[in-house]
């Protein structure tokens, strides 16, 4: 009963306009950032870590603007259980799609790789901002309450995605076609200690990674694509392009993720509050926590 009156809220406060939200998003921000200090540790030290040449005033000002982005990502990703396909149309726009569609053509399956940044729920209205795949999966993690979860699948398969849990990536992808197929990965997630298999050098901090997108990529020998979802103004984004690889059985081991986590760090440091920053993601150090066989 719990779950559903928490949904029931959820759907309500959905229906609301975008400039409404907004207002809640500006108060939101407030609170997080002036009254409970929201994870203010780890954000700054976060931020400390990543740009040592930075002052504490451009670091406070990066996590103010931080709470701004947070809060507004919050109640974009609430409006995506009711927001129309026309609506979603507008908001997110690829700059280049044909970057993408040529593989298609092609008869290759792609790649699209992204951090936490910006917006990563309006990605979910890829299937007809970039029409032309048979199907379009994204990995997501699942939510503990199943009850919720079963509504969120359905909000973000809507708009024509297929949903793939975490745990059962390989399985289902694995079993697909090798070609026609689209694939969305957000990678910069820290990966439980006993899967780490590799860490690099990303926001100057050893940092342990997730390899699997560039595993399914070399499996299934799809075209690998960065993306950026980058805000133009306010509940507006776009998306820029990136190709990492078009031949990623050529590439040596790991030289995927490092290239993915290269370009992310580039996006990052043009703006680094559309980051998120709030979540412990240096929490586990190599020869503490883990060490690579």
């Amino acid at each position: 009963m719990t779950s559903k009156l928490a949904y029931a809220l959820i759907v309500l406060v959905s229906k609301m306009p975008f400039f409404i939200l907004y207002i809640f998003s500006d108060f939101l921000a407030f609170v997080l950032g002036h009254i409970i200090n929201y994870r203010k540790e780890v954000i700054l030290e976060n931020l400390k870590n990543s740009f040592p040449e930075k002052s504490e005033k451009e670091l406070n000002k990066i996590r103010h603007d931080f709470y701004k982005s947070f809060s507004d990502q919050m109640v974009e990703t609430l409006k995506m259980f009711t927001i129309t396909k026309t609506d979603l149309e507008k908001r997110l726009v690829f700059d280049t799609p044909e970057d993408v569609l040529q593989w298609v053509d092609k008869g290759r399956s792609v790649v699209i790789a992204s951090g936490h940044y910006g917006n990563w729920e309006y990605p979910s209205g890829f299937p007809f901002t970039l029409p032309g795949f048979d199907q379009y999966n994204i990995i997501y993690a699942p939510v503990e309450n199943k009850y919720i979860d079963s509504k969120i699948l359905k909000s973000r398969e809507k708009h024509g995605c297929h949903m793939i849990a975490m745990k059962n990536t390989f399985r289902e992808i694995l079993a697909q076609p090798n070609s026609g197929q689209f694939y969305g990965f957000i990678f910069d997630q820290s990966p439980h200690k006993s899967l780490i298999k590799y860490d690099l050098k990303f926001l100057n901090q050893v940092t342990p990674v997730h390899v699997g997108t560039e595993q399914v990529a070399t499996k299934k020998n799809a075209v690998v694509i960065y993306v950026e979802v980058y805000r133009v103004k306010r509940g507006f984004y776009r998306v820029k392009t990136e190709l990492i690889t078009d031949s990623p059985k050529e590439k040596s081991k790991y030289e995927i993720t490092n290239e993915l986590f290269k370009r992310l760090e580039k996006t990052i440091k043009y703006n680094p509050s559309q980051w998120l920053w709030s979540h412990k993601r240096w929490k586990y150090k190599a020869g503490t926590h883990y060490n690579i066989k």
